[in-house]
Order: C-alpha cells, then structure tokens, then sequence
C-alpha cells in the first residue's frame, strides 16, 4: 500500500522528487523548448536624477516608520546599502558627477600637485642661480684686482 501511495506522487505534475511541493499543489514546469537559450536580462543604468528620487522618497519614508522605506525599496528592486552609498556621494557632491568628469578632477588634481612640486623646484633653482651669479661676481672682481695689480707690478718691473 505504501508503496502504491509513492508511485502515485511522483508521477503527479510538479514533484520535487519522490515529495510533493509543499504550499498547494504542484505547477506543471514548463517544458524546455531544445536549443533555446533563456534571455539574460541586462544590468540596470540607474541615472542621477533617479538615485535622487530615490534618496528623497526614502527620506520621506523614515519619517513613516514602520517598515516603509524596506517596502519602497523591495518595490523597486533596490538594495539600503546602495541607496546609503548615493546618500554619502550626494553629501560629498559627487552624486551629479560623471565617471568621466571624476576622472577629469582627478586628472586636474593630479596636474595642480605636480605643477606645485615644480615651482618648488623652481624656487630652488632660482635661490641656487642667485648664489652662483653672486660667487661668478665676486670671481670677476677678484681677477679685476689681480689684474690691477699684475699691471702694477709689470709697469713698475720695467725699466
């Protein structure tokens, strides 16, 4: 008798097995068509002012308590983490930024700190040309007078 009561339930439409589904009865799958390959869906591209909408319906819905903004958020698919993520982004101004304005300020950051490092050096070199122009002249001062001075011996050597 058992196993007559086995038999029955696994040829029943929507068994897992030798068990019935449990929640209601069993839905027939849908047959696999051969060679069709299932659609994979594309990843969504949110864009800024939807992330911005987003973030002041959930400041909105804290306010509501009572399980409003998980609601909203299942609703649309949208995990806390990432809606806390564009809150911190948007507190920091880089929310409305593009990826490719952010590496456009990156770049500009990157050009202001070498073009710093360069007048440092500069000022450098200026501070080193200004030591080497005044021992040139001092140099040139000293061989005006040791040449005065040789003039004077010679002149005074001849008869």
């Amino acid at each position: 008798m058992m196993a007559v009561g086995f038999q029955e339930r696994v040829g029943t439409p929507g068994s897992e097995g030798a068990r019935r589904a449990t929640g209601g009865p069993g839905v027939p799958a849908a047959a696999p068509t051969g060679t069709e390959v299932p659609v994979h869906r594309s990843r969504r591209r949110l864009t800024m002012a939807y992330k911005q909408r987003v973030i002041q319906k959930v400041a909105q819905l804290r306010g509501a308590g009572n399980g409003a903004v998980g609601a909203y958020l299942r609703s649309e698919g949208l995990y806390y983490s990432s809606v806390r993520k564009w809150e911190r982004l948007a507190a920091e101004g880089k929310l409305g930024a593009s990826k490719a304005s952010q590496k456009a300020q990156k770049d500009r950051q990157a050009l202001q700190k070498e073009n710093k490092a360069l007048r440092r050096k500069l000022q450098r070199m200026e501070k080193q040309l200004a030591k080497k122009e005044l021992i040139i002249d001092l140099q040139k001062k000293l061989c005006d007078m040791m040449e005065l001075d040789e003039q004077s011996d010679t002149d005074a050597g001849r008869p």
